[in-house]
């Protein structure tokens, strides 16, 4: 972890890494979606500087998202790119949704590790601009 062009933390590479290589897994507090609703809006009239929560997928009222705001891993620093090199995919080990970073191509040490966030917009709130430098960079998340 040092600091990222993209955003003031990033993940990058130690060594070369082959595509298709599992990288991480996302760690953090798992809690229902009305739970960390109301956790975020309570992150941003803090004014934290960022947070970071994490929706495993599913069905909503199965849903789970994982909170690494206060308790997680590195993953929690891997920025958002229009041009991903890795992925996040939802897994199901033993019943559980378990998220896993996995690259999507081939990278030389040094390289910042990125993937597309995905966010949607809910009415009421306010697009995230994007830096991720990109050259299919949308401008928003």
């Amino acid at each position: 972890v040092r600091r990222s062009p993209i955003a003031q933390l990033g993940v990058f590479t130690a060594a070369h890494v082959p595509g298709g290589a599992l990288l991480m897994e996302y760690y953090g507090e798992a809690v229902r979606p009305t739970v960390a609703d109301v956790r975020e809006k309570r992150y941003i009239a803090g004014g934290r500087d960022g947070c970071y929560l994490f929706n495993s997928g599913g069905p909503r009222e199965e849903a789970t998202v994982l909170d690494a705001t206060h308790a997680g891993n590195i993953m929690r620093f891997v920025n958002h790119s229009c041009g991903p090199n890795c992925v996040a995919r939802t897994l199901l080990v033993n019943g559980q949704r378990r998220i896993f970073l996995f690259a999507l191509t081939a990278m030389p040490p040094g390289t910042e590790l990125t993937y597309d966030y995905k966010l949607s917009s809910e009415a009421g709130v306010d697009l995230l601009i994007c830096r991720c430098g990109d050259r299919r960079c949308r401008k928003y998340l």
